[in-house]
């Protein structure tokens, strides 16, 4: 005699078995995350350049291109590896003649010194947050600095299906320490333009194979 009841119990073991045996093979094929190549996506990324304008307002640059790899080991972030390039002539503020200025002789020499460049040469925790320290070359002066930064992924990338990385983090300057500018001021002391310089990035980073 047919008896639902048993049919009922029959079918929930079944559902049961494939639910364990799916489970069991996403396991087993799931992806091991280990060190990756990510090139940046420059549509994606931005370079930003901040500093202060006769002590009153900050002026916000962009450079548009920004070019480079980083390697991101999620099983040990000290192997993470980064070179990143930025083309000085890409800078704009929406004002043409402080474009002007700050990729002239004065300022950052775009004819003479096209590219600013950062290399990572060492990667650390410190009080639970990512510190990076590298090579920092403005002007074709290098300087070593120290940041917190922000290591996002790996994740899936929906566009192209591919894994990405991101990367966010502020560093701080000093513009002189670079021979990029003059030191200019009001007669109250007063920086006509701030030697405090803050460059941000956010940058997307997507696998290169």
């Amino acid at each position: 005699m047919w008896n639902a009841s048993n049919l009922s119990t029959k079918t929930s073991k079944i559902m049961k078995t494939l639910l364990l045996s799916l489970i069991t093979l996403t396991f087993l094929f799931q992806p091991t995350l280990q060190s990756q190549e990510y090139t940046i996506d420059a549509s994606h990324s931005a370079v930003l350049m901040k500093v202060k304008r006769f002590g009153v307002v900050n002026v916000v640059g962009r450079f548009g291109e920004v070019a480079g790899t980083i390697t991101y080991d999620p099983n040990d972030i000290t192997n993470t590896q980064m070179d990143i390039a930025v083309t000085v002539d890409s800078y704009t503020a929406n004002n043409p003649g402080g474009e002007e200025s700050a990729r002239g002789p004065a300022f950052l020499d775009a004819a003479n010194h096209p590219n600013l460049s950062f290399t990572l040469t060492k990667t650390m925790e410190r009080d639970g947050k990512t510190i990076l320290v590298g090579d920092i070359t403005i002007k074709g002066t290098t300087k070593e600095i120290e940041f917190p930064a922000e290591l996002i992924g790996p994740a899936l990338d929906l566009p192209t299906r591919k894994q990405s990385i991101a990367l966010s983090c502020m560093m701080v300057i000093n513009r002189l320490d670079f021979n990029v500018g003059p030191t200019q001021t009001l007669k109250n002391g007063t920086e006509i333009i701030g030697n405090r310089v803050e460059i941000s990035l956010e940058l997307l980073g997507i696998v290169s194979n």
